[in-house]
């Protein structure tokens, strides 16, 4: 079937599909600059925005890996929408910062991905997120503080302060001498200052390198505190006995203190005797010192005893038998 011309046409329904067309390529072109292809979107919930805005880039750990897609006003709590890379892995306990980018006024979005599993419904709540300090906050808290102040009251203090200022100035002069003076000691003083500053450093280091050995001599000093603290019982035990022992040894010498008195006397008055004697038991033992080394010879060659003696001393060998009348 021959095509018709496009003069030969309705022009009320080429007119229509146009339209069609037109508003089908408009919906594409939305789709594709609305769509986040590689990227997933997540939720973050402030206290108020910091002068975050949308379009802003999503930080982690330094590295742009995102941005800001919305921002809106939920009752008293500010929801931002941001799209992050899909190979960004959100744990649990995910946090976010709001961060001033540059004196101009740009912010970023600093996100701390932390925890096991993943971020529950890809909302990160006001409990993890925080807002950098704002000047306008601290001018908006101070503004209600300053009105409440009475304007005369203040021109009077600051009247009787200068003139105060004024009388005491001889005063104030040396004390504002003393510090310039103590600024220059301590200026002139920079390197031993340094030293110092080094030497700590050298301590620090050490102790940082040693990190090892003092935590494992606590695990010792652990260990002998609970070593003693298991022996506990054992120790009061030993303690109560051996105090339980002093009373019954007190009691012992309290119960014999009678007895003991006279023996110890008796035993002084011996030892006393024997140091009068002293002369006496010396010359006993100079004398028997050759009788013991005689004794000892005679009877060292066995078990009987060497002498030697002549007749009539001791008898002759035959004296027995002549008195018997046998001898042969």
């Amino acid at each position: 079937m021959p095509m018709k011309p496009m003069n030969a046409r309705d022009p009320f329904k080429v007119g229509l599909v146009a339209i069609a067309l037109l508003g089908l390529l408009g919906g594409v072109v939305l789709f594709l600059s609305l769509a986040n292809f590689g990227t997933t979107s997540y939720t973050a919930v402030l206290e108020h925005t910091g002068g975050l805005r949308a379009g802003e880039s999503v930080q982690v750990h330094g590295v742009t890996k995102g941005e800001v897609t919305a921002i809106e006003l939920e009752e008293d709590r500010v929801v931002v929408e941001f799209a992050l890379d899909s190979d960004i892995e959100l744990g649990s306990r995910t946090e976010a910062t709001v961060k001033v980018a540059t004196l101009l006024g740009t912010h970023y979005l600093e996100v701390d991905p932390s925890g096991a599993g993943e971020l529950a419904d890809g909302t990160i709540p006001v409990e993890r997120t925080s807002v950098p300090y704002n000047l306008q906050d601290v001018i908006e808290s101070g503004a209600g503080a300053l009105e409440e102040l009475d304007p005369e009251l203040l021109a009077e203090s600051l009247t009787q302060f200068a003139s105060t200022l004024g009388a005491t100035q001889e005063e104030i002069r040396p004390a504002l001498e003393g510090v310039a003076r103590l600024s220059e000691s301590v200026a002139s003083r920079s390197d031993q200052v340094g030293a110092l500053l080094t030497a700590a450093r050298s301590v620090t280091d050490q102790l940082a390198a040693s990190n090892a050995d003092i935590i494992e001599m606590m695990k010792q000093t652990n260990l002998v505190v609970a070593e003693v603290t298991s022996r506990r019982q054992a120790i009061h035990r030993l303690l109560v006995e051996t105090t339980e022992l002093a009373r019954a040894l007190e009691s012992i010498v309290e119960s014999t203190r009678g007895k003991l008195q006279p023996a110890l006397r008796d035993l002084n008055e011996v030892i006393a005797f024997l140091n009068q004697q002293d002369d006496e038991l010396q010359h006993v033992l100079d004398v028997m010192a050759p009788a013991a080394r005689y004794v000892a010879n005679a009877a060292g060659n066995g078990p009987w005893v060497d002498l030697f003696a002549h007749e009539p001393a001791l008898p002759a060998d035959d004296v027995a038998c002549r008195m018997r009348r046998d001898c042969r």
